[in-house]
């Protein structure tokens, strides 16, 4: 989907409803600017914003509507929670929320817009999840041929505050033996930038994930207990929260896990998607004319 700038099309909504509330002659009064004396009016400039951007704002329109209908007609909505979730791990996956700004900032665009495009790309994804026939044959052959990937590996469930320095991570230990709270500390004295939306939880870590010394240490902790180890990025101070050995998958115990992942593999993309709504909708195009 063609994207540009959220003031471009707010500007061009605000000229649809000028065209039905005001008349021209006032518009053709209010000027946006002069050069050297030379006026530039309102109406003018909506004019250019009409015939550079209208078909791209009148497409975006569009398909937002398809894909509303369609959301009522299967009775599909993008839970809060599910979403909530979904953007904690990508802003997660960004390096926390000065990644995210920095992200935003690269693609010249808001939070709220971001946010927004997000919600609509989610909901195109369940509305095509939706129609892709998931029969237990199908689903079980899938499981099948994907059966490693679901195998549990043995992993760990750990937090860490990374640090600079060796005497860093002793002053850490210290504080935490002494009853200090892990997470308060990890805000506090991390240089993990994760550390700011995780306080320093990284979750469940399998073997071969990460670096070796990290790994041979958090493997050999007990639960519950607090180690230090150095590498490459720094001092690590770590605490296992939880163990899982390793476990071949069943498929009646994931059975939803998997049908989600079959039908994910095999629905339509979102661009693919939204042009297939679009084949299938009775549209008029109005404009232009």
């Amino acid at each position: 989907m063609k994207k540009f700038n959220a003031v471009l099309f707010i500007l061009i909504l605000f000229l649809s409803l000028g065209a039905a509330f005001s008349n021209s002659l006032a518009q053709e009064k209010e000027l946006v600017a002069t050069v050297n004396g030379v006026e530039i009016s309102k109406a003018d400039f909506y004019q250019l914003l009409e015939t550079k951007y209208g078909a791209y704002a009148l497409s975006e329109l569009i398909q937002r509507e398809l894909v509303r209908q369609k959301a009522a007609d299967l009775q599909i909505e993008l839970g809060e929670d599910e979403f909530i979730e979904l953007y904690s791990g990508l802003i997660a996956q960004l390096g926390g929320p000065q990644g995210l700004q920095m992200f935003l900032m690269q693609n010249n665009i808001t939070e709220e817009e971001f946010v927004e495009h997000l919600r609509f790309n989610q909901l195109v994804a369940e509305l095509a999840k939706s129609e892709v026939d998931a029969t237990e044959e199908a689903v079980t052959e899938w499981f099948e041929e994907n059966r490693s990937a679901y195998a549990q590996k043995e992993g760990v469930d750990v937090s860490h505050i990374l640090l600079e320095t060796e005497d860093e991570a002793e002053n850490v230990l210290q504080a935490l033996v002494g009853g200090a709270d892990f997470a308060e500390l990890a805000l506090e004295r991390s240089m993990d930038p994760s550390a700011a939306s995780n306080q320093g939880r990284l979750g469940r870590i399998n073997r071969g994930v990460t670096v070796k010394e990290f790994e041979e240490k958090a493997f050999s902790l007990p639960i519950g207990e607090y180690g230090s180890v150095e590498s490459a990025y720094g001092w690590h101070v770590i605490l296992v929260h939880e163990r899982f050995e390793a476990k071949e998958a069943q498929l009646d115990e994931i059975y939803e896990l998997v049908e989600d992942d079959f039908k994910m593999a095999n629905a339509l993309n979102v661009e693919s998607y939204i042009k297939k709504l679009e084949a299938e909708a009775a549209i008029e195009i109005l404009f232009g004319k």
